[in-house]
């Protein structure tokens, strides 16, 4: 039974930043109903395509019910408060006052269901003075330093770098699954919902809080602060092997036992010494040197590569999905290893509008008739 079996949400999301955060609830067990418009969200248009749908929306779309509704329709609007009153979250990530043009903002739903959970996600938040502008990923990642910030890891007088993956969307996204998860803990004991008001800004500054904090401080920025570093032996870093890359995490307490790993008496200055040893030896020569030491360390690996590691294979973290008409789909599943209430992955994602009529006819009690004038006004799609 899945820790928020009872729980239904109203999923105006698309893109990554929303879609993230209903998928670990979806996993969790909550009905995920996503509202899609006729042409389908954003995301599935992504090519490549696999199965007519993107590889993004095949992750993130997973676990949730595609209902697509024409939302400029008043009858679609009309069905949506339907839908809102037999919901408990609402989760949306439009441009700033959208929702509001379509008579579903906050406002708007409350007054059908006073105790709904209603999680606005944008880049900038609610108010503040760029509160209007559209933003993905790279926006917040830029306004809050982290691409300076990777740069600097290079090179402080070099370009700023572009992390792997969007992170500006990703964590975020999280962010928004705990303020929900915090809400329905609220609203349980209170009966009181909330507008959860989540900023891809506010978000990443608090992902950058340790390096913030640090200059605050100090007064000097993370790269400066580096530059002051104890001299000594760089133990912890990046080393290239013979045959790639390594990563080796010895703090001071550990260079005894590094020592011991690389028979040295001596660590010396700088790098040198591991620098040598490292690049003598395989990866996997370096890996299985290291770790009877209990110092961290691991190979620098292509997703290619990790997908075959026997660890990550034995934890079964990584799994398959039957598409429609993708056919099988791998892909990481729910990431938590919970006793009672594991997360699942109960279905792939959905095709366009695949459970309009089901969602109509089990939810408000629509006839097929009905059902059917709707797909024929085009004020609904049924795949």
């Amino acid at each position: 039974m899945g820790m928020l079996n009872d729980i239904k949400i109203l999923d105006f999301s698309h893109v990554y930043f929303g879609p993230y955060a209903t998928m670990v609830m979806a996993d969790m067990g909550a009905e995920v109903l996503k509202i899609e418009p006729p042409w389908g969200e954003l995301a599935r248009l992504y090519p490549p395509h696999f199965g007519g749908v993107s590889s993004v929306f095949h992750y993130l779309d997973r676990n949730k019910k595609s209902i697509s509704l024409n939302l400029k329709d008043p009858k679609a609007k009309e069905i949506v408060l339907e839908l809102v009153k037999q919901c408990d979250v609402v989760v949306e990530n439009f441009k700033r006052g959208t929702m509001e043009k379509l008579g579903l903002g906050y406002e708007d739903i409350k007054k059908v269901k006073p105790d709904i959970i209603y999680a606005s996600l944008s880049g900038f938040g609610l108010d503040g003075p760029y509160k209007d502008r559209p933003s993905f990923a790279p926006i917040a990642g830029s306004y809050t330093g982290w691409y300076r910030l990777t740069g600097d890891n290079v090179d402080p007088k070099g370009p700023p770098i572009v992390p792997a993956a969007w992170h500006g969307d990703l964590d975020p996204g999280l962010w928004a699954v705990i303020g929900v998860l915090g809400a329905i803990r609220h609203r349980d004991k209170t009966g009181e919902g909330q507008l959860i008001d989540v900023s891809q800004i506010d978000c990443m500054l608090a992902q950058t809080g340790v390096q913030i904090t640090g200059y605050t401080l100090s007064g000097k920025l993370p790269y400066e602060r580096s530059l002051e570093r104890i001299m000594g032996p760089t133990t912890f870093g990046v080393f290239e092997a013979s045959d790639g890359y390594v990563y080796i995490a010895a703090d001071p307490n550990m260079h005894q036992r590094l020592m011991m790993a690389l028979g040295v008496d001596d660590l010396g200055e700088g790098r040198t010494v591991l620098d040598n040893w490292v690049k003598d030896r395989t990866v996997q020569e370096c890996v299985d040197g290291i770790v009877p030491y209990s110092i961290p360390v691991a190979p620098i690996l292509q997703i290619d590569q990790t997908l075959e590691d026997p660890h990550v294979k034995a934890r079964g973290t990584i799994v398959e999905v039957e598409h429609k008409t993708a056919g099988k789909v791998t892909m990481p599943g729910f990431p938590l290893k919970m006793s009672a209430t594991p997360g699942e992955i109960k279905y792939a994602a959905p095709l366009l509008g695949e459970h309009t009529a089901e969602v109509l006819k089990d939810l408000l009690g629509y006839s097929d008739e009905e059902i059917e004038t709707l797909r024929k006004a085009a004020i609904i799609t049924v795949a």
